[in-house]
């Protein structure tokens, strides 16, 4: 227990743990990359790392639904950036699509593109799983216009088309549906029913 506001809570790891235990896996998921999330630029600390998750998890036996709570830690990843990347990758896991990379730096002749939300190398692949906010939300584009923020997106999907790599793109809608997802991968060239 943690005192906050005068009031005694669970702490952090304790409160992930306790949904891995018994919340859906997909939500439990979303919460522990969230802790986990490791800010590449350096502007925030991780709110916990997998070596504190773990040791609580030690600490915690015997705990309810261990092996539940085991998997979702095993699953969570420090890379993911958001909610949506997060449900989109359980259910890339639920629909067998190859496991992809995260946030991986793209180059071409003219520098750095930017990182992908998703990378398949050997498919020649990459997606994106963009939220409105980040076209819309003024906090997320970073002083530019929605106008701006869309051709910059635009100028940076070309570049990354030439290298080559396919690129698609999906909204929540999509990252949260299973089929709607399955059938974006698909028509992306990757394929499905492989077991992670």
């Amino acid at each position: 227990m943690v005192e906050v506001a005068g009031m005694y809570v669970t702490s952090l790891s304790r409160t992930i743990l306790d949904m891995a235990a018994t919340a859906k896996f997909m939500e439990a998921v979303v919460m522990a990359d969230f802790a986990l999330h490791v800010d590449r630029f350096g502007r925030q600390s991780p709110l916990a790392t997998r070596e504190v998750l773990e040791a609580a998890w030690e600490r915690a036996m015997p705990l309810r639904a261990h092996s539940r709570t085991r998997a979702v830690l095993a699953f969570a990843e420090t890379q993911a950036d958001s909610p949506l990347e997060s449900v989109s990758r359980v259910n890339m896991r639920l629909i067998g699509a190859p496991r992809p990379r995260l946030q991986v730096p793209h180059y071409d002749s003219q520098g750095f593109i930017g990182e992908c939300d998703f990378t398949w190398e050997s498919y020649g692949q990459v997606a994106e799983a963009d939220g409105d906010k980040k076209y819309l939300d003024p906090e997320f584009r970073g002083g530019r216009t929605a106008e701006q923020v869309l051709l910059d997106e635009k100028k940076r999907e070309d570049r990354l088309r030439a290298l080559p790599r396919g690129v698609t793109r999906w909204p929540w809608s999509v990252g949260i549906d299973a089929v709607a997802l399955r059938q974006k991968l698909v028509r992306a060239g990757l394929p499905t029913g492989q077991k992670w």
